[in-house]
């Protein structure tokens, strides 16, 4: 009998119950390898000492037989995420384009087999590029370990900010997007003809030179649907119930329905969103084939099956809505609460507030009710420390030249924005008089020891020992610190690093927005540490980070973090559940 030609997306609905399948056993199987590399990781820092990796401290992995084997344990893991995230799904999408029906268990040892294929320069080359440069340049497929990996903030705001730096990001990600669309079918050619990886880098380009233009028409027309598909399902699941709810004045446990409407729409939409992955797998796969037989290749529609497990899942996932919606509703306030506890600190001084990184600048922020204020200290050459963040004066008060080759009387003769560049002792008073909490980063070229010993000594001077917290990217520094001056209190910078980083000797943890991630901000309070948000300057990222359990955020606009506080905590309590239910989702 001749396979039906398909109807509509009838053949990508049909395999959602053996996606489900195969992301539970591949999800299970890549768990336990990446348990089991993590405990290695972990026993190898933990001979050395540490507890973690910073990003201070890379050199240590290439000079250690620890840091070999970390490095070695991350391969393995990429590569295994390759083989188990990416190669079994388009084994298993060249199954469904070829109508054929394979056990899970030698569809995964069809895609982990494949890998072998891939240890050769070519293939580590394809295994990066998915694993790295994808997520973070945002072109193409990657694997569901790293793709949530970003340019950190600090970084890309210094890329926007600069034309120079825009367009030559904007011509990388143009190279590097031309070079995985070259390169799309690479593994296809791998895992589904078998073919080595040079090879199969040969055939993806040729097909490539010669469909290219189809290529984009109908992937770009198949994630205009998904998109569609997506916002249409959250528009209805989500928005509408409650809508329709609120228009028909039902006020009697409109906040139960509420809640039940809010945890099934996300149940649905982090179900669409786990789908666009693989949809976009086997629509490529079907190009692929389609573009290898010289015509297009149609997936035969399947004869219906029953899926009693599967409406066993539904049932029971429609269940405990039913249950949550009920707990949440009888401790609502607890959940939900409407005050915002997350302080606000001002970066460089004032942030955007006042003059960088001057004393009228953290005035202005004290005023504006900031709890506390960043600035950056570096060393003149006549050992004196002046308040600046950059390693020279160009930007701030047009003056080439570094502080460490300066006097500090040459230094007072600058002015930033009108002001003169403040002493470390200035900020001090400043911070005194206006009751503020002063993060003092050590910063520079000549951020070391003697800087540190400096600092803790200028602070206790001053009796200002107990309002100061130390800070630097620098976890050496802050060790010693630590270890030094046990009554001062530190903190630490994070932007990457491995390991446990929460158990890093400090008292406060800064995490970069990109890091601050729930499980983080709970492991460090876990350890006793505080945790503030680094730099948090959209006004959609503020609102995001003060419902979360930090601490403090750090910002260039205090004014804009006390607006969008202001109106966070006007929120009836339909905004609360929706912004604590589904702000994960949107």
């Amino acid at each position: 009998m001749a396979a039906r030609r398909p109807n509509g997306i009838r053949p990508y609905w049909q395999a959602i119950p053996e996606l489900a399948g195969y992301s539970l056993v591949t999800a299970l199987a890549l768990g336990i390898v990446v348990r089991a590399l993590r405990l290695l990781a972990a026993w190898a820092l933990a001979s050395q000492g540490r507890v973690a990796v910073t990003a201070g401290d890379f050199a240590f992995l290439f000079t250690s037989w620890q840091g070999w084997t970390l490095i070695c344990a991350a391969l393995i893991v990429l590569y295994l995420s390759v083989a188990l995230d990416l190669n079994v799904k388009i084994a298993y999408a060249g199954h469904v384009v070829r109508g054929e029906r394979v056990p899970i268990w030698a569809t995964v040892a069809e895609g982990f087999s494949a890998i072998s294929r891939f240890l050769c320069p070519a293939g580590a080359a394809v295994v990066l590029y998915v694993a790295l440069i994808a997520p973070l340049l945002g072109v193409g497929v990657s694997i569901s370990l790293t793709e949530g990996l970003k340019i950190p903030s600090f970084i890309s705001s210094v890329i926007t900010a600069s034309p120079l730096y825009s367009a030559a990001y904007a011509m990388v990600a143009v190279v590097f997007s031309l070079v995985g669309i070259l390169n799309i079918f690479c593994i296809h050619g791998v895992v589904i003809d078998g073919l080595d990886m040079r090879a199969s880098r040969t055939r993806s380009r040729a097909l490539m030179r010669q469909y290219w233009k189809d290529y984009l028409l109908k992937t770009v027309s198949f994630g205009l649907l998904l998109a569609l598909a997506l916002g249409a399902l959250a528009l209805v699941a989500q928005m509408l119930p409650v809508a329709a709810l609120d228009m028909l004045g039902v006020e009697k446990n409109l906040r139960f329905w509420t809640l039940l409407a809010s945890l099934a729409g996300s149940l649905l939409v982090g179900l669409a969103s786990f789908l666009i992955t693989p949809f976009t797998l086997i629509r490529i796969t079907q190009l692929y084939v389609g573009y290898c037989r010289g015509a297009a290749a149609e997936i035969p529609a399947r004869e219906k099956r029953r899926h009693p497990v599967m409406a066993a899942a539904v049932a029971a996932a429609l269940a405990l809505c039913v249950a949550g919606a009920l707990i949440f509703d009888a401790h609502f306030d607890e959940l939900f609460p409407a005050e915002i506890g997350v302080r606000v600190i001002a970066h460089r001084g004032g942030g955007n507030e006042g003059p960088e990184n001057t004393v009228a600048g953290l005035r202005a922020a004290a005023e504006l009710g900031a709890w506390g204020s960043e600035i950056d200290i570096q060393r003149t050459a006549d050992g004196f420390y002046v308040v600046t963040h950059d390693a020279t004066f160009r930007r701030t008060a047009g003056d080439a030249r570094r502080p460490g080759d300066m006097t500090l009387e040459e230094v007072r003769r600058l002015s930033v924005d009108g002001e003169p560049v403040a002493t470390y002792e200035e900020m001090l008073d400043a911070a005194r008089e206006r009751d503020v909490i002063l993060f003092v980063e050590l910063k520079g070229a000549s951020a070391d020891r003697q800087m540190a010993d400096d600092a803790v000594r200028i602070a206790r001077e001053r009796g200002m020992l107990d309002v100061c917290v130390f800070i630097s990217l620098d976890y050496q520094l802050i060790a010693y610190l630590e270890g030094a001056y046990p009554d001062a209190r530190t903190g630490f910078l994070s932007w990457a690093g491995y390991g446990d980083i929460a158990a890093l000797s400090c008292d406060y943890l800064a995490l970069e927005e990109l890091s601050a991630t729930s499980d983080a901000i709970d492991a460090t309070h876990d350890q006793g540490k505080e945790v503030f948000v680094w730099t948090v300057n959209d006004p959609e990222a503020q609102h995001r980070f003060l419902l979360t359990d930090a601490d403090a955020i750090i910002t260039d606009n205090v004014v804009q973090a006390n607006d969008v506080r202001a109106e966070l905590e006007e929120r009836d309590d339909i905004d609360r559940i929706v912004d604590t239910l589904l702000g994960e989702v949107w």
